[in-house]
């Protein structure tokens, strides 16, 4: 059976790897063949098909848009229009961000997850890290994200698991909509 298109938000601060998430997820690029990263200019939208997800023991397919957005806060005039739709928000942030991802994912979080009033089932933070010992710990986050997912990710050595946990994103998403 097929669903509607998912309007899906990449958001955090400039340089945590969204734009490589989004490629990953989407099969854009191979995580081996991807450049050095370069600045989002406001949003880039990317569309693709997630096959076979299991919500409530019914199989789907549905149209994923994933906007993968600009950490830049000289787009933030861009915001209003970003979360006009939204049904789910990926806020990402790296070790190289961490320093200022408490604050910062606080501001993303009520603007794009409580203002437009998405349950925190459709929200997830992905801490995107290159290196074994990094933890969520690190990242002292406020207790506004004890209801949210929170998942390690490490595009080199665990990009399989981050598409099994994007799916179990997009399950928790529809079974919050539905």
């Amino acid at each position: 059976m097929h669903l509607n298109k998912l309007k899906i938000l990449l958001i955090g601060p400039s340089a945590s790897g969204k734009s490589l998430i989004a490629n990953f997820i989407s099969e854009s690029t191979n995580i081996e063949e991807a450049g050095a990263p370069k600045a989002t200019q406001g949003v880039r939208i990317v569309e693709f098909e997630l096959s076979n997800i299991n919500v409530n023991d019914k199989i789907y397919n549905n149209d994923i848009e994933l906007w993968d957005c600009s950490g830049d806060h000289r787009f933030e005039s861009c915001w209003p229009a970003l979360r006009v739709g939204v049904q789910g928000v990926i806020l990402v942030c790296s070790p190289g961000t961490a320093h200022a991802a408490n604050r910062e994912m606080e501001l993303l979080y009520n603007y794009f997850v409580s203002q437009p009033k998405l349950s925190s089932k459709q929200c997830v933070l992905f801490y995107n890290c290159t290196d074994e010992q990094d933890d969520l710990e690190s990242l002292n986050l406020s207790p506004t994200f004890s209801k949210v997912s929170q998942v390690i990710i490490n595009l080199k050595t665990g990009g399989s698991r981050l598409k099994i946990d994007f799916s179990n994103f997009v399950v928790s998403i529809l079974q919050t909509i539905n």
